[in-house]
């Protein structure tokens, strides 16, 4: 197909076919701007596989695809932004109370918890977690699968919760015995 014929085969879908797809962006998106990007890319997809002489069956149906791969691709962008954290500074200057009191009262600073209870890979993973660290990141990080950070996540809260049991119940923190801690969490 020459450029002509693209031209008007593409302008022609765009008016009858343009507005719904535009309305089934909008649905998905939830933002008009970004489903009319949505369709204007569809389109100038369109155009260039016509232009090059693509051989495309059901027009509409090609069309209602590429805007569904186009939102998916908008989506994964969102996703993999940046997060905008608050800086460290602004957070020291915050008062110290605690957000849940009742909470906050299971650790007090008498009692004998610590992270001593941890394995040092449950430690590093909790750690960097605590510093808002994404799992995906912390796999990078430590060279680990990212279901092993997962795994290594859960036995160390597991781990904390029964030091701090038996803190508030007046034992020392000790290791907890491997029979502590779910099969599912080994």
């Amino acid at each position: 197909m020459n450029q002509e014929d693209a031209t008007r085969t593409a302008n022609d879908l765009f008016e009858s076919w343009g507005p719904f797809l535009l309305r089934y962006a909008v649905r998905m998106t939830r933002s008009f701007e970004v489903a009319d990007d949505v369709v204007q890319e569809a389109f100038l997809a369109l155009f260039r596989d016509l232009r090059e002489g693509k051989r495309i069956d059901n027009l509409k149906a090609w069309t209602l695809g590429a805007v569904r791969n186009q939102v998916r691709k908008h989506a994964r962008y969102l996703r993999c932004q940046a997060e905008e954290l608050e800086s460290s500074d602004a957070l020291d200057l915050m008062p110290a109370r605690p957000r849940w009191p009742d909470v906050a009262a299971d650790f007090d600073d008498d009692a004998p918890l610590g992270l001593s209870v941890l394995s040092c890979r449950e430690e590093e993973v909790l750690l960097l977690r605590l510093q808002s660290f994404k799992y995906r990141e912390i796999a990078g990080k430590l060279g680990i699968g990212t279901k092993s950070v997962c795994t290594l996540l859960a036995r160390a809260v597991k781990k904390l919760q029964i030091a701090s049991r038996s803190a508030r119940n007046g034992e020392l923190a000790r290791k907890p015995v491997r029979s502590e801690v779910p099969d599912a969490l080994q």
